[in-house]
Order: structure tokens, then sequence, then C-alpha cells
């Protein structure tokens, strides 16, 4: 099953996300408007570009040449930005056409890869929409010069490839096969190509915490930083032979395959069918280690490996008798905040590799891929409280099923919090301290606060704590 991935725009509910680099305009008949640079953008990656903005009063009425398929044009007001993953490269001169009369434009240049200067991620599935849409923040007005931040999708959000060959920055760094994943990401980061002292992957997504396999938080090794708060919890069909509510202990029974009828667990007499995402997925390895499970039984499936965490819509869990963890926290962000897939039932992409289409109010990336799944209580407490696009993680939901997600990074032992920071000879070879530390861009940017909520995590006071 394809990471169900694109290519949407939010608007009137995240118009504070929209903010764009302006021009000036004289008080002539067809005013005059400073073009703003000429960006450049990486091939296949999610990521959003700004247009030239019209005159205060006017209203952007369309944008030529239409972008590729894989590119929605975001019209909000005034404004317009141009958002998705570009699939070959070239410059493209975009005109935007104001109610006004005037015509700014703008030069758009996708390159092969990310810079080496830039600060590249890759990992778990569960943040990476939200590190699409930071992406598409923080790189909103930055020169070429400067650092850029992107993030690749943990499958290939166009074709949905698993593992498919990724050139995650130029510079001399090599292609690699794409990680899947949490634990995928941590490897890929800390066995990376080294390119004149620049790690080819600055950092990985985890939904996970550290394991007892991974580097230490030491010189040579990694550091959690903490982003935000999420939980997990068990989801079945709307229409189920499971109950309501399930214990830990009854949780655990059906994992290890001691329970395998729902009645053993309180519900009717119909057998049970276990499903867990892939072996890489963070909220895999996060849902065994809540429920005690060292390794799943026998009777528990992932598809032949293929099952995708947090995806509703897998045909294999169209099924009353299925269980499957979720992560509350993008199950919010699909089914309240996320544009409905062009085909509801599976969301396959259209010819031009798009899931769902720009819908003013929803967030820029990930379509809603919850299907017709429901998320379930754990010890008879809800995930969720609030209704509608106020839907937030239940803060009493048991602490056992509530987590950290983390940006990972190499250990800087020359700063206070061992983020990579500034100084030259830095781990890595790029200051991320200024994107990801307490101070960064990602824990006190107005922006990138209200991008969590839209993604439905919880901001936490411990942004930027390392361990």
């Amino acid at each position: 099953m394809r990471t169900v991935r694109p290519l949407i725009a939010g608007a009137a509910a995240t118009a504070a996300a929209l903010s764009m680099v302006g021009f000036a305009a004289t008080a002539q008949a067809q005013p005059t408007v400073q073009r703003i640079h000429d960006p450049t953008v990486p091939l296949g990656v999610e990521t959003a570009v700004n247009l030239p903005a019209c005159p205060t009063g006017n209203t952007v009425t369309s944008v030529t040449p239409a972008p590729p398929g894989s590119v929605n044009t975001v019209i909000n007001a005034n404004k317009a930005k141009l958002a998705g993953d570009w699939l070959a490269t070239g410059s493209t001169t975009f005109t935007v056409h104001c109610s006004g009369g005037t015509h700014p434009a703008v030069k758009i240049t996708v390159s092969a890869a990310p810079a080496l200067k830039d600060a590249t991620g890759v990992g778990s599935d569960t943040i990476q929409n939200l590190l699409d849409q930071f992406s598409a923040d923080y790189n909103v007005g930055k020169a070429l010069t400067a650092t850029h931040l992107y993030s690749w999708d943990a499958t290939n959000p166009n074709t949905g490839a698993i593992g498919d060959s990724i050139q995650v920055k130029g510079g001399g760094c090599s292609a690699i096969a794409r990680p899947n994943g949490s634990s995928a990401g941590i490897t890929a980061l800390t066995s990376s190509q080294v390119v004149s002292g620049t790690n080819c992957i600055s950092f990985a997504r985890s939904s996970r915490a550290r394991a007892s396999t991974d580097p230490a938080f030491a010189p040579g090794g990694i550091a959690f930083v903490d982003l935000a708060g999420d939980a997990v919890t068990w989801s079945a069909q709307a229409t189920t032979n499971a109950p309501a509510t399930l214990t830990t202990a009854q949780l655990a029974a059906i994992y290890n395959c001691t329970d395998t009828n729902w009645s053993q667990v309180g519900g009717k007499n119909a057998p049970i069918h276990a499903f867990i995402p892939q072996s890489g997925s963070g909220t895999r390895s996060f849902f065994l280690g809540a429920i005690g499970i060292a390794t799943p039984g026998s009777c528990v499936s992932d598809d032949g490996g293929t099952l995708e965490e947090n995806e509703g819509v897998n045909p294999v869990l169209n099924d009353p008798d299925a269980i499957f963890p979720y992560s509350i926290g993008k199950y919010i962000a699909e089914k309240f905040h996320s544009a409905l897939c062009i085909t509801k039932s599976t969301c396959a992409p259209n010819a031009n590799g798009i899931i769902c289409t720009h819908t003013p109010g929803k967030n820029l990336f990930g379509c809603d891929t919850h299907g017709t799944m429901a998320l379930k209580q754990i010890n008879g407490v809800a995930p969720t409280t609030g209704t509608g696009a106020n839907t937030v993680i239940n803060g009493s939901f048991p602490a056992t099923f509530q987590r950290i997600v983390f940006e990972v990074t190499p250990y800087d032992p020359a700063t206070s919090d061992h983020i990579p920071g500034s100084e030259a000879g830095a781990p890595g070879g790029v200051n991320l301290e200024a994107m990801f530390g307490a101070s960064g861009f990602t824990c006190t940017n107005a922006k990138a606060k209200t991008d969590l909520k839209n993604y439905g995590f919880l901001v936490t006071p411990l942004c930027g704590v390392t361990g």
C-alpha cells in the first residue's frame, strides 16, 4: 500500500501560515511590482514556493503557466504559492495575474537535489507531513546561499514506491534507498555519507524514543530532540466486531496471540485479525513497547512488510475483525485537517500522482487517509476530546500510550544542548540548532506552533530538550 501523500494546501484556517514576500506598488494605473528573488527547489521533495503577491486590495485571479500535475496552485486572496514535489529539473517563469491588472512574475528553477549546505531529513511517516510544512514555512525568503530545510517522505509521494532511490543531497552525495520509518531514518543518519565534512543526511524523523541499540547521547553519537506530543491507540472499522474499549492487558493478549476471538475481550464471536505497521515503523515499536510485547505473535500481520503506519485505507484493514495501532495526532490531521482523497475508498493517485487537491482551510500537506477506521478507547478513556477542527489529543489518555515525537541529530559536544550549532566543524556540518533547538524555529516560531496544532500534535514545553 502506498503512502498517500500529496499535494494540497491550506487557506483561511491557516492564513497565518501563508504569509508571502511582498512588493512595492505605486499609485499608477499599472503599478510597478518589485520582483522577488528567483527561488530554486530540489527535485522530488515536498515543499512550497511563494509567488510574488498582488497589491493590497487585489486578488490573484490565476497563475500561468499551470505547474506540473504533482504541484498545486494555492491562491489565498492577493497571495499565491505552488505546493508539492517537482518531478523534472529546469526553469519556468510563472506569472501571477492580479485583479487590478498587475502581473508580477518569478522564475522557479528545479535542481537535481538539495545543496550540500541544506538540512535534509528522512524517516518517520508520522511526522513527515509536519516536517514538509516546516520546510515550506522555514524556507520563506531564504537566499540561495542560506541553509534550507527539506524532508524526504517515507515512501515515494507520487508512485508509492518503498525504498526507491533518492538523491538526498547534491555536492558529491551518492543516491540511497529511501529510508522508510523511524528506525530506518536513524540508521541512515548514523551511517550517512560525509562529503567535505558535511553529512548527506542531516537529521532523522522519529516517532519512537531512543532504543538501547541506538548510538549513545555522547560524542560520536546522536541526540533525540523533543518536538511535540502525540499518543497511540488502537483502531478498528466503524462497523466492527471489536468492543469499544480494551485494556492494556487485553491488547497484549491480542498481539501475543493468546486471545484470538473478539468474544474473549468483550466483543462479538468473531476471529481477531491483528495488524501492525512494517518493521521500521516507530509507531509499531512504540505500541509494542506500550503493551509490553517485544515481538508480535505469529497471528499478527504487517501485510508482508508493506503495511504503512497510519493508513486506514489499506485494503487489508477493510475488515470488521481488524485491529491496527494508529497515531492519534496523525489521525486528527487526516480526519479533521486534510482534504478528501479523489478516490475516497482507496486514495489511489490519478495519472499525475495526485491523491487529493487543494481544499480551502485544509493542511498544505497530507490527505485524509483514515478511510473508515475509527479510534478506540484504552482502559475506558477516549483518545480525543473536542469536536471537528477543535479535536485534540486527550491529555487524560493513559500515560503509557502518550509519547514525544523527535528530530534526531548528530551529537555536538560544543553546544549546551548538543544539537549541531554554527561553529566550524560542527558534527554533520549543518547548523540544526537554529531549526530544532529550544530557541529555534520549530520551538518558538508562531507559524510552527500553528503547524503543530493543524497536524494534530501537542505543543510541548519540552520542545528542544535533548537526550
